[in-house]
């Protein structure tokens, strides 16, 4: 696996693109030996948003991951800022060897306990990031040893600090949200410093703010919600 270090400083050179993406999204390789695989988002390639400041997408791809991280759920693929890059500034992400066709619907689908806990984690990690474009496409599963592990990608609609969650998961909706997810993001409404400086130049101090009034908020959660809203559900859907 490619880790956090040398996404920040190893070499890498553009291979190919992603042709469905809105945004530019593109597929580099490390040149320093191994030919291991990411993706870059340069900042100028975002294309602009009404809803969402303009040239922020990369950064809130990077916040994503760092909020995994701090949870402990290890959902997104590690993400760092990268300045250096051919077409500038912009997102750098582990690429993850998967099967485009065991998306979301498929996954949910074959019914295996271990993947749809994990995608329970997912239900309640969109909440807290308000993700406002959580498409089937955007979960990919990742063979790691002898386990599948569940990963989340595209994450440049996020963290608004408007509501805008728009998903495909409302497959769980009434359900209870499991004691052990609800405990973990409170525990993380706990370390609201630690949260501040984590996501400092990432986000805005007022997005951090209302990321933590909905970390918070999950402790009164005793079920997963609905649909709501007039798009609750993103197109396409996978």
């Amino acid at each position: 696996m490619t880790d956090v270090d040398r996404l920040r400083h190893a070499p890498f050179e553009v291979v190919g693109q992603f042709a469905d993406a809105s945004n530019a999204t593109l597929l580099v390789k490390f040149t320093d030996g191994g030919g291991d695989l990411a993706v870059y988002k340069p900042q100028r390639g975002e294309a602009p948003l009404g809803d969402f400041p303009d040239g922020t997408l990369h950064r809130r791809e990077v916040a994503a991951h760092v909020v995994s991280e701090l949870l402990g759920w290890g959902l997104v693929p590690e993400t760092v800022v990268r300045d250096d890059g051919p077409f500038g500034v912009g997102s750098l992400q582990r690429f993850v060897r998967h099967d485009p066709n065991r998306h979301y619907f498929a996954i949910l689908e074959e019914g295996r306990a271990d993947l749809l806990d994990q995608l329970r984690r997912m239900v309640v990690f969109d909440i807290v990031i308000d993700n406002a474009d959580r498409k089937g496409g955007h979960v990919l599963v990742e063979e790691v040893g002898d386990a599948e592990w569940i990963r989340l990608v595209d994450h440049g609609v996020s963290f608004n600090a408007d509501r805008k969650l728009r998903t495909v998961a409302w497959d769980f909706a009434g359900q209870p949200v499991p004691d052990d997810l609800c405990s973990e993001v409170t525990a993380l409404g706990q370390r609201g410093s630690e949260v501040r400086e984590a996501l400092d130049g990432l986000l805005s101090p007022i997005e951090v703010g209302v990321l933590l009034e909905r970390v918070r908020a999950i402790a009164d959660l005793a079920e997963f919600p609905a649909p709501i809203g007039p798009r609750p559900f993103p197109w396409p859907l996978v």
